[in-house]
């Protein structure tokens, strides 16, 4: 158990560098981004006109013999009132070899630290998976004017720990199934999104390079699953769709676009059905420079998609986005398996819920030995109560 080790010396190292300074506060809300739209992202639909086909939900089988993997990352905030916290966990699922975790099982990043620079700069810590600096060396520094905001610690330590998942298995695996998109697209990394703080731009570079480190582990084999379309306005974007559906309205979420495709072309009878529609083209202009006006990132592979609504009676739809860089994808090895309550590919929901509840285990750890020596905020002193009461309930 040596994360346990490493938590507890670290958080009792930030209890003693803070007792030698002055109490700081410093900022405990994140700044989440947005998906890319429309200004620097194109999509097509690669057949002449909409034409979606249903199955019913068993319809898609896959060779029990093939060799499948899925993973997904989880996080979870541990916050004082002058050093921020991000706990990572990581689920990897194979079929042939069962479960690998991280930090449990394989070693992956799993806490980030931010606060005052002095602060960070005393506590020195000796492990190359608590992080007190980005993947370029800049502190996680947070102070005022110049935060480096928790959401985006929590980015680059997830984005990295499912990198070495994927390197993991990519080589000895048929088919792996990434939870979320095959490379991340966030706003950040365009010129869309005006970056003033150091610390900002600092994270758009190191962000930039653990995406482009995704992008260069990827093949044919990896598909991605998006099943969160609440923020994406893709669809919307492509003329086919809005003329079959005759929306004039551009502001309109993906989800809502699934529904009038639903409804207008999928749904026959109350039966339980795939309907799926595709495939798509997505192109991003995605391009990163380091301060020497060095290339991060200078032109991102297209992505190929399926929009894939499944339904049955007395239940709410589920609609996903189904990505890969490949044209040439085969949807059964993510439809092969259901579940019946929420109408989620299995592969995925396995990992989702483990990783949740290993990001969970890393809090519910470090909040014990915290809030005997630190002084953590009220919403994440409410969170403790909840996360240890569902581990006793489940």
């Amino acid at each position: 158990m040596e994360w346990k080790i490493r938590i507890k010396e670290v958080i009792e190292k930030i209890a003693t560098v803070k007792r030698r300074m002055p109490e700081v506060r410093v900022d405990n809300d994140g700044n989440p981004e947005h998906e890319i739209e429309e200004r620097i992202m194109t999509i097509e639909l690669l057949s002449e006109k909409v034409k979606p086909e249903v199955y019913p939900l068993d319809y898609f089988k896959y060779d029990s013999n093939k060799r499948i993997a899925s993973l997904d990352s989880s996080s979870r905030y541990l916050r004082d009132h002058s050093v921020n916290t991000c706990l990572v966990g990581l689920s990897i699922y194979s079929n042939k070899k069962g479960f690998m975790d991280g930090p449990y099982t394989i070693n992956t990043p799993y806490m980030g630290i931010s606060s005052y620079e002095d602060i960070l700069k005393a506590i020195n810590v000796n492990d190359n998976y608590i992080r007190t600096k980005n993947v370029i060396g800049y502190y996680y520094v947070n102070e005022p004017r110049n935060e480096y905001k928790i959401d985006d610690i929590a980015d680059e330590i997830r984005t990295e720990a499912e990198n070495i998942g994927l390197k993991e298995v990519i080589d000895d695996h048929d088919i792996v199934i990434v939870d979320g998109p095959i490379y991340p697209t966030p706003l950040e990394l365009t010129e869309e999104l005006e970056v003033i703080t150091e610390a900002r731009r600092k994270h758009k570079i190191a962000y930039a390079k653990l995406v482009n480190d995704r992008i260069k582990a990827l093949n044919d084999k990896v598909i991605g699953v998006v099943k969160r379309l609440e923020n994406s306005k893709k669809l919307v974007n492509e003329k086919k769709i809005t003329e079959l559906l005759g929306i004039e309205n551009r502001n309109i979420k993906d989800n809502t676009v699934l529904e009038l495709i639903d409804e207008k072309v999928c749904r026959k009878s109350n039966y339980p059905y795939i309907c799926i529609i595709g495939p798509f083209k997505i192109e991003y202009a995605i391009q990163v420079e380091e301060e020497n006006g060095s290339k991060v990132i200078e032109k991102v592979p297209p992505k190929y998609a399926y929009y894939v609504i499944m339904r049955r009676p007395y239940f709410p739809p589920s609609f996903l986005r189904i990505e890969s860089i490949s044209d040439k994808m085969n949807l059964s090895p993510v439809l092969s398996r259901i579940t019946e309550n929420n109408l989620l590919p299995t592969y995925i929901e396995i990992v989702d819920k483990r990783s949740k509840r290993i990001s969970a285990s890393l809090f519910i750890y470090a909040y014990e030995i915290a809030s005997n020596n630190l002084n953590i905020i009220h919403d994440d002193k409410m969170t403790y109560a909840n996360v240890f009461q569902q581990f006793l309930t489940s």
